[in-house]
C-alpha cells in the first residue's frame, strides 16, 4: 500500500475528495506545504479574524486586500493545482477558526479561509451575496470563498442561488 503506483491508481478511481488521504489524485501530486507557512497563515487568520469583531467589516476588508503572501508561498500554480491546495488547507483554517471564533457565521469563515489561502499564496477571495429571491420582503445574505472561480467553503451551486454584492481579495496576488 505504500507502493506510489498504488496510492495514484488509487486516486485515479476515487473521487475529487481522494487527495486528502492519499495527497495525490489523477492530476498528479498535491504541493506541499510547509508548517512554517501553516504558522505563518494562522497567525495571519487570528489576527484578521480579531480585527473583524473589533473593527468590523470595513476594517477587516482592508487587511485582506493588503495581505501577503510569506515568502516560500505557493505562487504560480496551474488553477486546478491550487485549488487541490486549497481544499487540503481548508480543514485547517476551519481549525483555527473554530478555536479563535467558535461562532463564527459564514462572513468571518469565509474571510478567514480567504486570508489563510492569501497567506499561502493563493489568490483567493471572499464573496458576498444576497439572495436571489425570497417568501416575504427580507433578503437572505451569505458568503463563501472562491479560487479561481472555484468555491470552496460551500456547495458550488450556492453561485446560481445569490447575487454578488461583493468581492474583496488581496491587490498583492496576480
Amino acid at each position: 500500500m505504500t507502493d506510489h503506483g498504488l496510492v495514484t491508481n488509487r486516486a485515479a478511481t476515487t473521487g475529487d475528495w481522494a487527495f486528502l488521504l492519499w495527497g495525490a489524485d489523477a492530476a498528479g501530486t498535491v504541493p506541499r506545504t510547509s508548517r512554517r507557512a501553516r504558522l505563518t497563515a494562522a497567525v495571519h487568520t487570528v489576527r484578521a479574524l480579531r480585527t473583524l469583531r473589533r473593527a468590523g467589516w470595513g476594517a477587516a476588508q482592508s487587511c485582506l486586500r493588503d495581505a501577503r503572501a510569506a515568502p516560500r508561498a505557493h505562487r504560480g500554480l496551474p488553477d486546478d493545482a491550487a485549488v487541490r491546495v486549497a481544499r487540503r488547507e481548508l480543514p485547517r483554517c476551519q481549525l483555527v477558526v473554530r478555536l479563535a471564533e467558535p461562532d463564527a457565521l459564514c462572513l468571518a469563515r469565509s474571510f478567514a479561509l480567504a486570508v489563510y489561502l492569501t497567506a499561502l499564496g493563493l489568490p483567493a477571495e471572499t464573496v458576498i451575496a444576497r439572495q436571489r429571491s425570497s417568501i416575504g420582503a427580507r433578503f437572505a445574505f451569505h458568503s463563501w470563498t472562491e479560487l479561481h472561480g472555484e468555491v470552496l467553503n460551500d456547495i458550488p451551486g450556492v453561485q446560481s442561488g445569490y447575487t454578488v454584492l461583493q468581492r474583496v481579495r488581496s491587490a498583492a496576488l496576480p
